[in-house]
């Protein structure tokens, strides 16, 4: 059974809803106070008028906000999990790949092991004139000449 692909980067969207909110607070919050703090000072002007004009100020910009934030954070969210994805779709396949050149490698070798093994009996046999009558190995590639 194959497990679903994880994302350790960017893992769950409720993780981002909240850094989202987190960061449309802080960002509107600083707003404020920026613009309460640059209009309280001057002379004249009652507190309710400095509220109307932080207000006029501060709401078409939490707007904006809003929306970059979210989009930020959702396509940038989306864009991170299908990059992370591919990356560990192309890791696996790189993984696999080096798994089947590394059986076909180790394949080789044992072959040319048993054959230089085979061989070198063969002529051990040959030179002291005994009759050889091995077989020799079998090919897992199905080569036709010995290497």
């Amino acid at each position: 059974m194959k497990r679903e692909p994880r994302f350790p980067l960017f893992s769950a969207r409720v993780n981002w809803i909240f850094v989202e909110i987190v960061v449309i607070f802080v960002t509107i919050l600083g707003c404020t106070v920026f613009v309460w703090w640059s209009e309280s000072g001057k002379p004249g002007q009652t507190g309710y008028e400095t509220f109307k004009i932080v207000v006029n100020t501060v709401a078409p910009f939490s707007h904006l906000v809003i929306i970059y934030v979210v989009c930020i954070f959702e396509i940038g969210g989306e864009i991170m999990i299908r990059y992370t994805y591919l990356i560990q779709k192309a890791t696996e396949q790189g993984i696999e790949q080096g798994k089947a050149e590394g059986i076909e490698q180790g394949k080789d070798e044992i072959y040319r092991a048993w054959y230089a093994d085979w061989e070198r009996r063969r002529q051990t046999a040959s030179e002291k004139g005994i009759p050889f009558d091995d077989p020799p190995p079998p090919n897992p590639n199905n080569h036709n000449k010995h290497e």
